[in-house]
Order: C-alpha cells, then structure tokens, then sequence
C-alpha cells in the first residue's frame, strides 16, 4: 500500500525543491515502507512513467556528474503504486494521466531550457533589436506555458484505462 501521504510528498517537495537523486528517491519510499528499487525507478523511466532524469555536474576534479530528477518524481512513483495496488496495468497506467505526467515534466524542462538559451541568443543581439525580441520571447514563453498547463491540467481528467471529462 502507497504510504506517502499528500503532506509527505508536500514536504519531500519542498526538501527536494533543485530535484532528487535515485537512490534518495529509493530511500524515500523504502522509509516509508514500500519495495522500491533502483531497477524499479529505471523501468518506470523506459516506460516513460517518469522523467529522465537530467545530468548535473559535481563541483571537484573527478566528481563527474549525477542525475537529477525532478522532484514531482516522488509524486509520480506514489500515483503509479496506489494504482497498480488498485489493480491496473503498468499499460493502463502509461495511457492515464499519471503516464502523461512524465511527459508533461519533459515538456516543462524543454520549455524552460529553451527560454534559457533563447534568452542568452538575445542577450548578443544589438540593443535596439534585443527590446523587440524579448518582449516576444516573453509573449510566446507566457503562450507556451499556458498551452503546456492546459495539457497538464486534462490529463489530471485521465483515470486509469478512460477518460473521466
């Protein structure tokens, strides 16, 4: 049984607000009491139940990098648990909201990276070309937000296996 409560998630959200790694994300739920593995967080992720997760580099000579998921992960995985307790398939699942979610975050994350590097090209062009093009940059990333939470916001309406309007 998902033991995660809705003020749980609340605060590992607010904890792991910059994102969580995989083996915080296991231990989050093995705390809790649940069976979740690391081969588990890998399968939900070729499923596309959840978000890849991204790469962050470590500060130090030979630290490498790490993955990050965002942390709405830990949303995701306690959705996909109660569920698959309640009978449905991984299948069912990856077609209800709680399998658009993941593309939902890979959406949020490409919209934001591409209003960071769009904000950067900007930032080279001569002042007087920069005013007009930010100002639609802005007008198209509002466009593009509220369009990306319109798709969130219906797939909230998916229940497992139909469609709930």
């Amino acid at each position: 049984m998902a033991s995660l409560t809705a003020s749980d998630i609340k605060a590992l959200e607010k904890r792991y607000r910059e994102g969580v790694s995989s083996s915080d994300i296991v231990e989050v739920f093995q705390r809790a009491g649940e069976r979740f593995s690391e081969a588990t967080l890998r399968k939900y992720v070729q499923l596309n139940l959840l978000p890849k997760s991204k790469r962050v580099g470590t500060r130090g000579k030979h630290k490498g990098s790490s993955g990050i998921y965002p942390v709405s992960v830990l949303r995701i995985i306690n959705d996909v648990k109660r569920a698959l307790e309640s009978g449905a398939t991984l299948e069912e699942i990856r077609l209800s909201g709680i399998g658009l979610c993941a593309e939902i975050e890979e959406l949020k994350r490409a919209a934001a990276e591409l209003g960071e590097r769009l904000n950067e090209a900007v930032g080279h062009q001569p002042d007087v070309v920069q005013e007009a093009l930010v100002s639609e940059l802005f007008r198209l990333k509002r466009s593009l937000t509220r369009q990306i939470e319109e798709i969130d916001e219906f797939s909230g309406r998916l229940s497992v296996g139909q469609v709930s309007l």
